[in-house]
């Protein structure tokens, strides 16, 4: 047996060659055709209340999986945008004869998922318990119970999440790319904003779920172990009392793109990276003659890591971890998008659009070489054959079919057309949807590095978070006596002026904060001159500790304890001072005074202070006030460099005739946006050496 193997080996290394053959392994072997697909048909009946229902048998586990998907175009959001976010929520938070913990105990029992958006319905259980599934659908479906208190629970939630979006710059590049891409009049380019879920009510939840939450518009995959008559008997069953009405179709205003290159850009002063998106609505249907030739050039372009963006903007001039396209249809006239985007560094900005550009231009102008063009097209072939192994995608094609009305045979020649595609229908489709003279350049980044630069692609527009235009007021000129030791010291003054501070000889602050439900408290003690301790604790029990007893010290994290290295010493002698801006007067530090800037609509002294370790801070103190309102620093992440800023809020007396911050608001670290509630100040206790040890 042995040598049966090694002589097969043999035949393998020297190919055919035995047989007068030899094979020239430099040449890619040619492909063959395209696969017949033997898809199945999915099963299809329309129940006595409209709900068309798709069937696909699947005996191999005994579980059942449902999905609803309406088919709506409701009404635009207008000033209570957000609100069909809710939706989902407010349905499985109880009905009129369950509480919410009784409809999730019931839940849990059935060891049954079910998930409710605000087009769509998600069930999967095992099979013995599909009706009792079925059954608390169905109660949703015809007795929800909305609760207010459910609604302002939610409110909150979502208000916290927009505030971490105000210093995220992939959230405000989402937003802009939306607004330019569809208009605010578009449920497309509709953005949530706090003054917009503040209007949010109960009722218009209400409204929304009773107008489109329809039998009649709705489309039902059934997967799993179950047999069509075993699905139309549970249908009838458990959705029968589901009401059918007629559902409204709104109409949208279509979107407009644009004429030319022009710039968006919304400002993230500080920011280490730009947030780029090359972007334009495109008008492509699902199931078009031009959709699978389109998604070929994207996916050369920019489908993945072997995209040209991707090979170019990072394995070719590492200015990006990534960059991608994507081209996206959709039934509404020009509702579809083409999108190309990179993280990339601050300094590479224009460079990284250039490159963009450039390569988008590369595919209209220059035939794809037939190995790169072949490459895309089997993997394209790959990935449709193995969701295919899926059997819920059979009935989400179906579903597709009859939808969007698409061609009835779209997905059994999906492989074929796929096939059949060239590199001049590569070229084709690029000449008429990959328009890079013809976009919006959009960026997300610190607008005083990248303004300027950006004025070589077009016209450039400064907005804000949330899509309006920013004037950009010139800032308040900065006066002949005002200096950068002048701002600091007047914040010094502001907050009771130099004695006070230097008269505290020992200190204790703790803030408090909640964070994914839990109760977290920040416990700052500081003792003359220079010890430290930071204890960041939830429920009694330490989460990190940070200790310095003025010459050395040390982290606890996890029960892991590491000394400070040399350079930790440094940033935490100068964390130890009683007064950060008492210790930026100090020698050692250097201040220089950089301009002045808008802060929450406030003109602020931007000053910028080099630390002894070679750290750079970048401190903004209100001109009217004096007051410090925000900081922001560069510190090292798992992507590169990000920047944490941080608001300082709401000063107010103290003791020892001190000011204090009552809330402070970081974003831009590991934890994303911390707020923290300032709970209690204690000076001059006689605090022991002891507990810097």
């Amino acid at each position: 047996m042995k040598k049966f193997i090694l002589n097969i080996a043999a035949v393998l290394m020297i190919g055919s060659s035995a047989y007068g053959q030899t094979i020239d392994r430099s040449i890619r072997p040619k492909a063959g055709p395209a696969p017949l697909l033997q898809m199945g048909t999915a099963q299809s009946f329309v129940s006595s209340n409209g709900i068309k229902v798709y069937v696909v048998e699947n005996h191999k586990l005994p579980s059942v999986s449902y999905s609803i998907d309406f088919d709506i175009h409701p009404e635009v959001q207008g000033d209570m945008v957000g609100f069909q976010d809710f939706i989902g929520e407010l349905l499985t938070a109880g009905t009129k004869t369950k509480s919410k913990d009784q409809f999730n105990q019931e839940l849990d029992m059935l060891g049954a998922t079910l998930s409710i958006g605000n087009d769509g319905i998600y069930m999967q259980t095992l099979k013995k318990n599909a009706d009792k599934l079925l059954a608390l659908c169905g109660e949703v479906l015809t007795s929800p119970n909305f609760s207010q208190s459910e609604l302002d629970k939610l409110k909150k939630q979502a208000k916290s999440g927009l505030a971490q979006n105000q210093d995220d710059p992939e959230a405000m590049s989402r937003n802009i790319t939306a607004i330019l891409n569809y208009g605010k009049n578009h449920p497309y380019g509709e953005v949530m904003t706090e003054k917009s879920v503040d209007k949010i009510t109960l009722d218009r939840c209400k409204k929304f779920f009773e107008t489109y939450f329809r039998p009649n518009v709705a489309y039902m995959a059934v997967v799993g172990d179950i047999t069509l008559a075993e699905a139309k008997a549970q249908i009838e069953k458990n959705f029968g009392k589901w009401e059918k009405k007629t559902v409204p179709v709104a109409t949208y205003p279509t979107p407009k793109p644009p004429t030319g290159a022009t710039v968006g850009i919304v400002n993230k002063s500080g920011a280490v990276q730009s947030v780029i998106d090359v972007t334009y609505p495109v008008n492509m249907k699902q199931g078009s003659p031009d959709e699978i030739k389109l998604k070929v050039a994207n996916g050369i372009l920019g489908g993945g890591s072997t995209g040209r963006l991707f090979q170019n903007l990072r394995e070719t001039h590492a200015w990006t971890y990534g960059s991608y396209s994507s081209v996206r249809s959709d039934e509404l006239p020009y509702g579809g998008s083409f999108s190309a985007t990179a993280n990339s560094t601050t300094s590479a900005s224009d460079s990284s659009v250039a490159e963009i550009l450039k390569e988008m231009d590369k595919l209209r102008t220059e035939l794809v070489p037939d190995e790169q063009l072949q490459g895309f097209k089997n993997y394209m072939a790959g990935t449709f054959a193995l969701g295919l192994e899926d059997p819920k995608t059979l009935a989400r094609y179906a579903i597709n079919e009859k939808k969007y009305n698409m061609p009835k045979d779209y997905y059994k020649n999906y492989l074929k057309n796929v096939e059949a595609v060239t590199a001049q229908d590569v070229m084709d489709v690029a000449k008429k949807y990959i328009t890079p003279g013809v976009a919006y350049i959009t960026v997300a980044g610190d607008k005083k590095l990248v303004a300027e630069k950006m004025k070589k692609f077009g016209p450039v527009t400064i907005y804000d978070l949330n899509g309006n235009i920013v004037t950009d007021a010139p800032a308040a000129a900065i006066p002949s006596n005002v200096s950068a030791r002048s701002v600091v010291q007047k914040h010094i003054d502001m907050t009771g002026g130099t004695s006070a501070w230097e008269n505290v000889k020992d200190m204790t602050v703790i803030m408090g904060m909640e964070m994914q439900g839990m109760k977290i408290s920040i416990n700052t003690t500081r003792k003359s001159p220079n010890k430290l301790l930071i204890d960041v604790n939830m429920a009694g029990n330490s989460l990190q500790k940070i200790v310095f007893d003025g010459t050395k010290g040390y982290m606890i994290m996890q029960g892991q304890k590491k000394d400070f290295d040399a350079e930790e010493t440094k940033q935490y002698a100068d964390e130890a001072n009683m007064s950060q801006e008492l210790g930026y007067l100090l020698p050692d530090h250097k201040l220089s005074l950089k301009g002045t800037e808008k802060v929450d609509d406030a003109d602020a002294y931007q000053v910028e202070i080099t630390k002894p370790n070679g750290d750079v801070v970048m401190a903004y103190y209100d001109v009217k006030t004096g007051y410090k309102v925000k900081t922001e620093e560069s510190e090292d992440g798992p992507q590169g460099k990000v920047t944490q800023s941080t608001y300082f809020l709401d000063y107010k007396d103290g003791k020892g005739g001190l000011k204090f911050p009552q809330t402070i608001k970081q974003s831009g670290g590991p934890m994303g946006l911390m707020e923290m509630k300032l709970q209690s100040v204690d000076i001059n206790t006689n605090i022991s050496d002891e507990l810097f040890k």
